[in-house]
């Protein structure tokens, strides 16, 4: 599996999974990856593009800026409380939220 940017830790925190509880652990890892796969074709660039690197106590750091990393959350939440493709009411995007974060970032080709 690829590098994620998002830890298993940060998206049990967004969840409100406690720490402690690791049965889904390797589920969630695969929605981060699936969520920064989906971000970065959403992008049409690729997350690498976006991606910010800067060094602290010596050590290179690479990572997304928070908006992007906050859309990569909020939709791997989704598909974690979401786990079926069918809904029983009428859904409605919030706004100001995944396209939202992420519109800034978006590479447009004309052609």
């Amino acid at each position: 599996m690829a590098n994620t940017y998002t830890t298993v830790a940060e998206l049990k925190q967004h969840l409100n999974i406690e720490e402690n509880f690791n049965d889904d652990n390797n589920y969630l890892l695969e929605l981060i990856s699936v969520s920064e796969m989906a971000v970065s074709d959403y992008l049409n660039g690729g997350l690498s593009g976006s991606t910010v690197t800067f060094t602290v106590s010596g050590t290179t750091i690479t990572a997304l800026p928070k908006t992007i990393k906050q859309a990569c959350m909020l939709l791997a939440a989704h598909f974690y409380i979401n786990r079926t493709p069918i809904a029983f009411t009428n859904s409605q995007e919030i706004p100001y939220t995944f396209q939202f974060l992420l519109n800034p970032y978006k590479i447009i080709t004309v052609v």
